[in-house]
């Protein structure tokens, strides 16, 4: 069974040691830190979870509830409504293709449709243009393109 659960000290190695593709999501070292720089700057938590299986971390999600305008560098407005943004996805090289990234992203949307982090009507996340396979994903949970590019990368958006 797949969980999300807070990033502790008896996880923290074993999600900091993670791989995956380089060329199409950062790894969780920079990811951590990026996370504690933003908490740093803009005096919000980001939502971090090691992904588990039973209770072995095999991945890593992390995502924004309504991130201040600085930090999506104006791209994203959403229409001035809170909104959710996933800002790292991965799954350790060993796990994938077993179906924990799906998993994780269902429960994932399920918290944010709940309202767990703030009411919002919508979730945000940016895709690689190199990738064929992160479109697809994402587009498997509805998320379409909205023409916006946001440090690179290509914006789409799940509607709630």
């Amino acid at each position: 069974m797949i969980t999300l659960q807070p990033i502790t000290s008896k996880n923290l190695d074993s999600v900091w040691l993670m791989k995956a593709d380089p060329d199409l999501v950062a790894p969780n070292a920079w990811s951590l830190a990026e996370a504690f720089a933003y908490r740093s700057e803009y005096k919000q938590d980001p939502i971090a979870y090691a992904i588990c299986h039973d209770s072995a971390p095999v991945g890593f999600v992390m995502a924004l509830y309504n991130p201040p305008a600085e930090f999506m560098e104006d791209t994203i407005n959403n229409n001035g409504q809170p909104y959710y943004y996933l800002w790292r996805l991965m799954i350790d090289d060993k796990h994938q293709k077993k179906g924990y990234g799906r998993a994780a992203m269902e429960l994932l949307i399920a918290e944010a449709k709940a309202s767990k982090y703030g009411k919002a009507n919508a979730f945000y996340t940016g895709t690689e243009p190199k990738s064929t396979v992160t479109p697809k994903f994402y587009g498997s949970f509805g998320f379409v393109y909205t023409g916006e590019i946001d440090d690179g990368d290509e914006v789409m958006r799940l509607a709630f």
